[in-house]
This record gives structure tokens, C-alpha cells and sequence, in this order.
């Protein structure tokens, strides 16, 4: 997912929901003295809020470029001088000195569904003071047997009909194990058990980003399963945030985990539930109930999964395809000094007749300069 424009960034300034929980907590914990980390500050509306609180000082840590308006955006509310702006990761700057606060919101979606707790942790780890705090603090992750007919036929059962006399029913194998991010509204679905805690997070001491959960729910309404819906809680200072039906909207989004077939359930019959994530993995849910089992995998979405699978495995020697071989080249040469049209030239005229094009390569090495070349001060 990419946060480098205003677009992706909307949602989350305007979430009045979901900030207006989070500048509570930030109010309870900020005094004249707080120095404050908000990690993955986007447009800094969390970390200007600790300021606005009163913090002393607060370091907004986001690699995009957007977080520079965060100076206007402080400027205009009188905030600069207590603002510290760095763009990068946070594994790759260096704070000069602890803080009291760490805010951010990398429990994303899912809790594990970006891979952003190892980022959240190092941070911790390196600049928290011993007693400092962090918002959130703690966060579970939620899933609920539903009957949901309607995204089922819509994203899995479309595939065993026909379209213009052809039929693609093979494709239904691969939809089944692919997980949905839902709307608010396609969320509110009927479930036919309470939500359950399948796995749980100490934000605070936790050093683990993967996810190993399972538990038990009681059936309490008789229906057709055709899914699992997921959603998180976090906790925010004294108060929870919720992305479930339930709950006031917020731009995080729940998730819908497809079973295929559905599964008949009759109330007071017990399912039990398993979710597994490694880290920068695969999801894969397991049910069982006396209706049968089912599992399914995110891996078994992707049509190229098990050449994947073997390109990444540890003992794999892969080595590198022509684009592969393209990339070290320019990178060689990026390193050397070379300016990117002359890397341009130089791959185009060594390249395979499909990848001669100047214009080809070039659009090649301008993303290589974007993703990997050192930032430039355009005012020189």
C-alpha cells in the first residue's frame, strides 16, 4: 500500500472517529516536558495533535516525502517550533534522544496485515524511556462466523457460472482463498456467533510479529457459515477503538476470510477457529465444527504460489532474471556516479532487443533513482 499522495491520506485526517479517540489518550499523557514519536507520522495529524496538547517537542517519522506539509500544517497553527520533521524509516534515522510517547497507528487493517510491529518495536526498544507510553498500547484481533450469501456469490460463487458461454469455474479455487477488505457497510453481515479473540498483542512488551491464533466460539444463531469476518481492537489510553459492524466507522477496514463451501451451523454447536501469519507471509484460516472442516490460504490465491514459494526458500539459489541483472547494472552504475541518462544508454544498448528502448530503460532507471538513490535538495 502506498501513503505518497494526499488521496491515500483523506480518510485518515478526516477520521474525526478514530482521532478524536486518539487525541483523548494523547491529552492524558502529554505534560510541558513530553517528547513525543509519532512513527508513521503521514501528514502528522497524530504527532501536531501532541503538540497542539502541549508536548515539548515532537519528531514526526514517516518515509514519504508528504510529511514536509506537516510544516505548513504547523506553521499555520502555531506549532513549528516544537515540530521536528524526518523523513525516513525509522530503522534508518537516528532520534537525539528518548521520548516519553510513541503514537502510531501500524496495527493497520488487521493487526499483522501490513507488517509494521517490527518497525513499531525497534522503535520502542531504541527510544522509549523506561516508563514512557505508547498509544496504543495493546490491540486483539477479532474474528465471527457469519452468513454472508451475498459477498460469497458475489466473489467466489460468480465463478462457477458462465460468461458469454465460457466458463471459468476453475478460478473458483483460487477465489475462495482470498482474503476481502470491506466496506463499512458490506461488513454488516449477520453473525451467527459473538466475536471471538483469536490473537492478542502487548504492544508494550511484545517482540513477535506473527500471528499464531486460535480459539473457540459458541454458535448462537442456526445459519449457512460462508465466512469468517475479521476486525481489530486497540487501545487507546483509558478507551477502545473497534473497526466491527458495530462500531462508529473509522477508514481501517474489516476483512472478510471466505469458507468454500459454506458450512451449515446449528446454535449451541462449537467451532473452533485457527488463524497463522508469519511474518511478510501467507494467511491461512482453519475451521472445524460438526458440519466439517475447511482451510484455506492466502498462498493458494496466487496462481504463481509455489514457484514463489521456491524462489523464496531459504536454501534457494535463485539468482537473476534479465530485469534482475538490468537493476544491478544500473545500481553499479548509480554508485559509481553516473547520471541517469548514461545508465540509460548503457542498458539499452546491452539489453535484449524487447528492453532497446531508451525510453524504456530509462523510465527503469528513473524508479531505481526514486526508490534507491540518495535524496537531492532541489534548491541546488
Amino acid at each position: 500500500m502506498s501513503y505518497s499522495n494526499f488521496t491515500s491520506h483523506r480518510l485518515m485526517v478526516f477520521d474525526d472517529v478514530r482521532n478524536s479517540l486518539y487525541a483523548q489518550a494523547i491529552r492524558k499523557y502529554v505534560t510541558p516536558d513530553s517528547v513525543v514519536l509519532d512513527l508513521g507520522a503521514g501528514l502528522g495529524i497524530l504527532g501536531l495533535l501532541a503538540a497542539a496538547a502541549g508536548a515539548k517537542r515532537v519528531y514526526l517519522v514517516e518515509p514519504e516525502p508528504i510529511v514536509q506539509f506537516a510544516r505548513e500544517t504547523a506553521q499555520a497553527n502555531g506549532l513549528t517550533d516544537q515540530i521536528v520533521i524526518l523523513e525516513n524509516r525509522i530503522e534508518e534515522v537516528v532520534l537525539p534522544e528518548q521520548v516519553d510517547l510513541i503514537i502510531s497507528v501500524f496495527t493497520g487493517n488487521l493487526l499483522y496485515s501490513e507488517d509494521l510491529l517490527p518497525s513499531l518495536f525497534h522503535a520502542r526498544d531504541l527510544y522509549l524511556k523506561p516508563g514512557g507510553q505508547m498509544i496504543p498500547d495493546f490491540a486483539e484481533l477479532m474474528l465471527a462466523p457469519v452468513s454472508a450469501p451475498d459477498i460469497h456469490a458475489k466473489f467466489i460463487g460468480r465463478w462457477s457460472e458462465a460468461s458469454l458461454g465460457l466458463s471459468f469455474f476453475h478460478g473458483r479455487r483460487f477465489a475462495a482463498n482470498e482474503m476481502l477488505w470491506l466496506n463499512h457497510r458490506e461488513s454488516e453481515v449477520a453473525q451467527l456467533a459473538s466475536g471471538v479473540v483469536v490473537s492478542k498483542a502487548d504492544l508494550a512488551t511484545a517482540t513477535q510479529a506473527d500471528c499464531k491464533g486460535e480459539a473457540r466460539c459458541r454458535i448462537e444463531t442456526s445459519g449457512i457459515c460462508h465466512g469468517l469476518l475479521g476486525w481489530i481492537k486497540i487501545k487507546l489510553g483509558d478507551q477502545w477503538l473497534s473497526t466491527d459492524p458495530s462500531s462508529p466507522e473509522v477508514h481501517w477496514s474489516p476483512a472478510f476470510l471466505p469458507l468454500d463451501p459454506p458450512l451449515a451451523l446449528e446454535a449451541g454447536q462449537e467451532m473452533s477457529i485457527n488463524l497463522q501469519r508469519p511474518l511478510m507471509g501467507d494467511w491461512t484460516w482453519t475451521v472445524k465444527a460438526p458440519a466439517g472442516e475447511q482451510r484455506h490460504s492466502s498462498f493458494l490465491a496466487r496462481a504463481d504460489g509455489p514457484s514463489r514459494l521456491c524462489r523464496m526458500a531459504p536454501d534457494s539459489s535463485p539468482g537473476l532474471d534479465v530485469r534482475g541483472e538490468m537493476t544491478l547494472r544500473a545500481l553499479e552504475m548509480m554508485k559509481a556516479g553516473s547520471c541517469n541518462r548514461e545508465i540509460a544508454q548503457d542498458l539499452a544498448d546491452a539489453s535484449q532487443p524487447s528492453l532497446k528502448s531508451f525510453e524504456k530503460t530509462l523510465h527503469l532507471v528513473q524508479n531505481l533513482a526514486l526508490r534507491y538513490g540518495k535524496k537531492s535538495d532541489p534548491r541546488k
